[in-house]
């Protein structure tokens, strides 16, 4: 199968713009969780790693399906901004679950970064199917 050079062209332009969402997800979820992910990060906290891992992969889930399904490059910034959206909402909604969530992160409590990261790949499994 030969590969023609419009393809190639789909193909970067795809994994371009969805390599630009994920960094603005990063950004955005970086800015808007009260919890100092990187910092605590470089200084070994494995709780807010393993949230943060979550969120990124249960988005980029999202975008998978986003990608596969648009019938356009702007249908699916809209779909992959949609998916932005509901991962930043999974986290708010996590910390309704547990008392002081934010604090559990920032004192390393690795139970709660796993529930985080279960909950954003479960709710990103979920919104990449509907995408279908």
């Amino acid at each position: 199968m030969a590969i023609t050079l419009w393809q190639y062209l789909q193909y970067l332009k795809y994994f371009a713009v969805a390599l630009l969402l994920l960094i603005g997800f990063i950004i955005v979820y970086l800015r808007i969780t009260p919890v100092a992910e990187l910092k605590l990060i470089k200084q070994g906290n494995i709780a807010c790693a393993t949230s943060l891992s979550g969120a990124m992969t249960g988005f980029c889930i999202t975008l998978i399906s986003s990608m596969q399904q648009s019938v356009s490059l702007i249908s699916f910034i809209i779909w992959g901004v949609a998916a932005m959206i509901v991962q930043i909402l999974v986290y708010f909604i996590a910390t309704l679950l547990i008392p002081k969530a934010n604090q559990e992160l920032a004192n390393n409590n690795i139970a709660v970064g796993i529930l985080f990261f279960g909950l954003s790949i479960a709710i990103g499994i979920l919104n990449a199917a509907a995408l279908s």
